[in-house]
């Protein structure tokens, strides 16, 4: 969908903000990501051509405009809108979504289908604007005076007015102004001037932060996982500018370019320039899932200020997950490499979750080029989808109480009414499926944080996936495992060895996934091709080996005046290698190493 949209409004970075992009990025990485950090500034964001702003009291805004609804009501006739409005409906009430939520309370309700949530009042803005009946704006309303009057979510930590913490504040204001953004047109006008008020006028406890703070100045740095549910309260203030009720708050003029700023150091100290976060991906979720991506959506659609398209920092927050992860033990995994505490999850995708840890597709495919989602639907159908009936332990509550009917797709709407919502919006309806091969890299560097992803191919629980993380770059309270080399592959996980360095590498990577990193004395190299005779054949110099198991064989050699390791990663037998002068060879592949980098002949 493609929002009514008029003139260019752009709003340059200003001079202060370059000052201290710079002295940040030199600091942290150098001269070499000083660059990468401030390239393109004047283009991103972008302005979204034609971009039309919407008038005061224009709604819907936030993730399409009225001149969409026509589409949005052919998408609700097809087999995939018809399911997931059905699963919006089921999610609401527990039935067919014509009821009000059920109150939570700490007993464990929470957990029940159909308890309210914050998200409730968009599910019903959803079905109003498609069915054009007001009995449910009018259910929207209902949601809204319960918040005001103080109802928290389902989840005791968000709530409308005295959420927990400036985190939550961000996101329970942020997925309510959906709401409100969606309900808009079926009520009255007193009411809407009363809710865009309520907005402005709740704040947290002695703590005072209100949706200015969250807007303006979030409590964290970006490199802080709190920071993306923070700011994300920026759809918010996109969803009120210029409305009646909001008199005499500069949104438009004062919030949103600050907001605007807040992304860009989001997306280049939070989350690098293909998807690593700075505190690994474990507490990546509580960044990305609770707000992040639906304010980039916002940001394009409400504002015309286009994070996605210009760089590709946006997009890897969730074309990261492509790279990432393989269907292990039956479920998809990733190779986490997380010095934070298991409530931010382990090595399983987990998706249950109404904030974070959940929607990461569904929210995900409205923050990617077109080019991509063929790609990205192939990894959720392929590696995803299959297994929503075989959830991990921490997510067993899920089946256990009927959240899921046998058969039944969730398209990525596991619990939450706006997570539907984000889903029926931006799911690729139409859009035919295909393997990532020739779509997505194989192998990829994000040069902010110093991580590199191999992968051999998208297939099945065989796919082989290394990586190495160089340990520079921003940090905050979570360091991630830097160092080791990580490999998942013949479903077999192994760690070994330490590569660290000051700064970024040199990076040489192959259409087929294969590669080389050279970065502080240390070089990396990465095999597929098979000439070894090994799916999988890495290179080492200045990188320690570990103990050979299994069809994990580690070889050590001294070749070109230097130790080099060797790992073959094979179900079958590999010739042993061997060092002849400068090189060294594995069945038909040749390895040289000319003391800057590693280099393989095939």
């Amino acid at each position: 969908m493609h929002p009514a949209t008029e003139g260019p409004h752009r709003m340059a970075l200003s001079e202060k903000c370059a000052r201290w992009l710079a002295a940040w990025a030199m600091l942290l990485v150098g001269a070499g990501a000083l660059g990468q950090c401030l390239a393109g500034q004047q283009d991103w964001p972008a302005d979204v051509p034609g971009w039309l702003p919407p008038k005061p009291g224009e709604h819907p805004r936030l993730l399409f405009r009225q001149a969409d609804l026509p589409e949005l009501k052919k998408r609700a006739e097809t087999p995939e809108g018809k399911a997931i409005v059905k699963r919006l409906r089921f999610l609401l009430d527990g039935a067919n979504g014509e009821g009000p939520p059920k109150k939570a309370d700490k007993a464990g309700a929470e957990r029940e289908v159909g308890s309210f949530t914050i998200g409730h009042a968009a599910g019903y803005g959803l079905l109003y604007l498609l069915t054009g009946e007001k009995k449910y704006a009018e259910l929207g309303l209902g949601c809204f005076e319960r918040m005001i009057a103080g109802e928290r979510d389902r989840d005791m930590r968000y709530s409308f007015v005295n959420p927990n913490g400036e985190l939550r504040s961000g996101s329970s204001w942020a997925v309510a102004a959906l709401g409100y953004d969606l309900c808009y047109n079926g009520w009255a006008e007193a009411d809407r001037a009363r809710v865009a008020k309520a907005f402005l006028t709740t704040a947290k406890g002695q703590q005072g932060h209100d949706l200015e703070k969250v807007v303006r100045k979030p409590k964290y740095r970006p490199s802080k996982n709190h920071t993306g549910g923070i700011m994300c309260g920026a759809a918010a203030a996109a969803a009120l500018y210029d409305d009646p009720g909001t008199e005499g708050a500069k949104i438009r003029q004062e919030w949103l370019p600050d907001a605007y700023r807040n992304t860009v150091a989001m997306l280049t100290e939070g989350f690098g320039d293909h998807g690593w976060y700075a505190e690994s991906q474990g507490p990546s979720h509580v960044s990305s899932d609770t707000g992040l991506l639906l304010w980039l959506k916002a940001a394009k659609v409400a504002c015309g200020k286009d994070f996605i398209t210009p760089r590709p920092n946006a997009q890897y927050i969730t074309l990261r997950w492509a790279m990432e992860i393989i269907p292990q033990e039956g479920r998809p995994q990733y190779p986490l490499r997380m010095a934070a505490g298991p409530s931010y999850g382990t090595h399983e995708f987990t998706r249950a979750g109404d904030w974070s840890h959940g929607g990461q597709f569904a929210q995900g495919f409205g923050a990617v080029d077109d080019k991509f989602k063929p790609a990205l639907l192939w990894v959720y159908q392929s590696f995803v989808e299959p297994y929503e009936h075989k959830l991990c332990d921490q997510e067993k509550w899920f089946n256990q109480r009927g959240w899921l009917a046998p058969g039944e797709k969730t398209y990525d709407a596991m619990t939450s009414p706006w997570r539907a919502v984000m889903a029926f919006v931006n799911w690729p309806i139409g859009v035919e499926q295909k393997n990532p091969e020739g779509i997505l890299p194989k192998a990829v560097e994000d040069r902010v944080h110093g991580y590199y992803c191999f992968r051999n191919r998208w297939k099945d629980a065989d796919d082989i996936v290394a990586t190495a993380l160089l340990g520079y770059g921003p940090k905050d309270a979570y360091k991630p495992k830097f160092g080791p080399i990580v490999v998942w592959g013949l479903r077999k996980r192994l760690e070994f060895g330490i590569f660290t360095a000051p700064g970024p590498g040199e990076f040489a990577p192959k259409p087929d996934g294969s590669g080389t990193v050279s970065a502080g004395g240390k070089h990396l190299g990465v095999d597929f091709s098979g000439a070894s005779g090994a799916p999988l054949l890495l290179a080492m110099v200045g990188i320690a080996g570990g103990a050979s198991q299994g069809e994990a064989r580690f070889t050590t050699l001294a070749a070109a005046g230097r130790e080099i390791v060797i790992l073959t990663l094979s179900k079958e037998p590999v010739p042993p290698p061997k060092a002849e002068g400068h090189k060294v060879l594995v069945g038909g592949q040749t390895i040289t190493f000319d003391g800057k980098k590693l280099t393989f002949a095939k």
